[in-house]
């Protein structure tokens, strides 16, 4: 379903301050995964730049035909 031509689209785009995401084919859908240990350590003006930068993604996924989620990935280990 990750196609060629979707990966061209999502390389047209800048992700702002080194955001990382991993796209996960699911063969029926796919997955846009973040990471809350980059997340944390943004400011609030940072986060909503790369809420837009996920939603781009995931509008010209969409476009292209894909079914998209996003999916946080909670890596942080907390104390109890």
């Amino acid at each position: 379903m990750y196609t060629n031509e979707m990966k061209r689209s999502i390389r047209t785009i800048k992700a702002p301050k080194e955001f990382k995401i991993d796209i996960l084919d699911y063969d029926t859908f796919l997955t846009v995964q973040f990471y809350e240990s980059q997340w944390r350590h943004y400011n609030d003006s940072e986060r909503f730049q790369c809420i837009q930068y996920l939603s781009k993604v995931k509008a010209i996924l969409e476009s292209l035909g894909a079914r998209v989620a996003l999916d946080p990935i909670l890596d942080v280990k907390y104390k109890q």
